[in-house]
């Protein structure tokens, strides 16, 4: 299969300009308050899992552990998460989604299922598996950049004198 890369770049070029009005601050700040990419994968984690730990949440967002616990402090003092100490063990700290949060990753649920029902409904049940399809291979190949990328940096050599 033959590629016109330049014609490709400037259809990609030319989507980007598409969407960019929907990927826009004015309208995400509605959604999610200014919250970081971090703070919408905690509150997507916490949905998800109702309570987790401060290594669960490191891991699931790929930061160390004393980034997470500023993150976490960030959210605490908008409401977004909430801290509690095991009845348990009191060693063990637990984060739960607070009010703002279950708000806020309701209200981002709710703007996902709107444009996924709309695009839905647009395309037939062989475009929406193509579409599935075509997305999962993207996932792929950013997998394995990535795992590329990670391998690469581990990688350090030190000079001796």
């Amino acid at each position: 299969m033959d590629f016109n890369y330049e014609k490709i770049e400037q259809e990609i070029f030319q989507y980007v300009d598409q969407i960019k009005e929907f990927l826009s601050p004015e309208i995400w700040n509605n959604i999610v308050l200014n919250c970081s990419k971090n703070e919408v994968l905690i509150l997507w984690l916490l949905f998800r899992s109702n309570e987790v730990n401060m290594t669960q949440i490191a891991e699931y967002v790929h930061v160390p552990l004393n980034t997470a616990t500023g993150i976490i402090s960030r959210m605490e003092q908008k409401s977004l998460v909430s801290r509690e100490r095991s009845i348990d063990d009191k060693r063990i700290v637990t984060i739960q989604l607070g009010e703002r949060g279950k708000e806020q990753i309701q209200a981002l649920l709710k703007e996902f299922m709107y444009y996924g029902e709309k695009v839905t409904e647009s395309f037939s049940t062989e475009e929406i598996k193509l579409f599935f399809h075509m997305l999962q291979k993207v996932i792929d190949i950013m997998k394995v950049k990535s795992l590329e990328d990670s391998k690469k940096q581990k990688i350090r050599k030190i000079t001796i004198d």
